[in-house]
C-alpha cells in the first residue's frame, strides 16, 4: 500500500548521472527546488523531496542521497561521499558537515524529523535513527561509529518484551567521541562531553563530563569545563598561529611577518595578507581581500567597514566571521576548527 522510498531508482536514472550544473538546472526547472549560488551536486548525488531549499555553497558528495518530504540545508553545509540521509523532515543549519558513509534513516512516522544545527559535524560511519525526532544543537560534534536510536524494538511486546519509541535531543556544543551509543529518550545538555565507548540513557545535565556504560556524570559545572585566564587564552592563540604558520610553511607557502601583518605567498596564485589584532590599540587597517584575525572583539562599525572594503574577518572574541573569505580566511578558519573554534557567519 505504501510505496517504499529507500532507494529512488527512477530518480537516480533521470538525475543522478547529470553533471552538477545540469543537475542544478534540472532540479530548479522540473522539480521546483530552491537552489542558491555555488551549489555542487557530485556524480550520483541526488536530493529527493517535495519541498527542497539548498542555500549558497551547499555540496552533496559522490553517490550521496538526501531524501525527505521537506529538506532545508543551510549555507556552506555538505553531505559526504556515499552518505544516506532519509527522513520526513530534514533541517540542516549552515556550515554543517556530514562526512563519508554516514547513515541517517529508519522506520518512518509522521513526526519523524532530523534537525542538525549550524557548525556541527557527524564523522564517518555514524548511524542515526530519526523515527522519533532527533535534534542536534549548534556546534555539536558526533564522532565516527556513534549510534543514535529513537526506537528499541524487536521481541514481541505481547510477550512482555520492552518496546521504546522516544525522541533524542543533544544541546549546543555537545561532543560525542567515537563509538558512543545514545538510547531512545536521551537528552544531553549544552556543553556536555561524553566519554568514548559510553552508553547514554536518560538525562545528562548541561556542562557535564559523563563516561561509562551506562554513562555517569563524573564532572560538572563550575568545575567543567575548566575556566582559563586571559593570559592562557592569549598564549593559546599564539600557539595556534605558530602551528598554522608551521603547517603553511610545510605546504611550501612563504610567510613574511611585519609586526601585526603576515603575508602568505603560495608558489602560484594570489598573495594573501593577514592582520592579527591582539589588543584594542591595534589598528584594523585592512584592504580588499585581507583577513583580520581579532583576539579583541570587533565593533559593529568595524565589521561594517570591513564589509564595505571587501575584507574578511575571524573574530575570536566576538564569535563571528565574515560571510565569505579569501583562501587564507577559509584555510585559517578550518585550521582553528581543530581547536574546537567554530564561528557563526555574518548576516549583516
Amino acid at each position: 500500500m505504501i510505496r517504499k522510498k529507500r532507494l529512488p531508482l527512477g530518480h537516480l536514472v533521470v538525475y543522478g548521472w547529470l553533471p552538477s550544473f545540469m543537475k542544478v538546472w534540472a532540479y530548479r526547472i522540473f522539480r521546483g527546488y530552491k537552489i542558491g549560488k555555488g551549489v555542487k551536486l557530485a556524480f550520483g548525488a541526488v536530493v529527493v523531496g517535495e519541498q527542497v531549499d539548498l542555500a549558497d555553497g551547499v555540496e552533496i558528495g559522490l553517490l550521496a542521497m538526501v531524501i525527505g518530504r521537506s529538506i532545508t540545508i543551510g549555507r556552506f553545509s555538505s553531505v559526504g561521499t556515499m552518505s544516506y540521509v532519509a527522513c520526513e523532515r530534514i533541517q540542516i543549519g549552515e556550515d554543517a558537515r556530514i562526512r563519508e558513509q554516514v547513515f541517517v534513516g529508519g522506520p518512518s512516522l509522521p513526526e519523524s524529523s532530523f534537525t542538525l544545527g549550524s557548525r556541527t559535524i557527524i564523522l564517518q560511519l555514524a548511524s542515526i535513527n530519526p523515527t522519533k525526532p532527533v535534534v542536534i544543537g549548534d556546534d555539536t560534534g558526533i564522532g565516527g561509529h556513534c549510534l543514535i536510536f529513537t526506537h528499541g524494538a524487536w521481541s514481541n511486546a505481547l510477550d512482555g518484551y520492552p518496546v521504546t519509541y522516544a525522541p533524542v535531543t543533544l544541546g549546543k556544543s555537545v561532543w560525542l567521541p567515537w563509538r558512543v551509543f545514545i538510547m531512545p529518550g536521551t537528552t544531553i545538555g549544552d556543553g556536555s562531553v561524553i566519554g568514548a565507548n559510553s552508553l547514554v540513557q536518560g538525562t545528562i545535565p548541561p556542562y557535564s563530563l559523563a563516561v561509562g556504560s551506562p554513562a555517569k556524570v563524573i564532572k560538572s559545572a563550575p568545575d567543567f569545563p575548566r575556566k582559563i585566564s586571559e593570559t592562557e587564552r592569549q598564549a593559546l592563540v599564539a600557539t595556534m598561529m605558530s602551528e598554522f604558520d608551521r603547517y603553511m610553511a610545510y605546504e611550501h607557502i612563504a610567510i613574511e611577518v611585519h609586526g601585526a601583518v603576515r603575508i602568505y605567498r603560495p608558489r602560484s596564485g594570489n598573495v594573501n595578507r593577514l592582520i592579527w589584532r591582539r589588543t584594542t590599540s591595534d589598528a584594523v587597517a585592512a584592504a580588499r581581500d585581507d583577513t583580520v584575525l581579532a583576539e579583541v572583539a570587533l565593533s559593529e562599525n568595524e565589521r561594517a567597514d570591513l564589509r564595505a572594503l571587501g575584507a574578511h574577518w575571524l573574530d575570536l572574541a566576538g564569535r563571528s566571521r565574515s560571510v565569505g573569505g579569501s583562501p587564507l580566511t577559509e584555510e585559517l578558519a578550518s585550521f582553528i576548527g581543530r581547536y574546537g573554534i567554530r564561528l557563526p557567519r555574518d548576516n549583516g
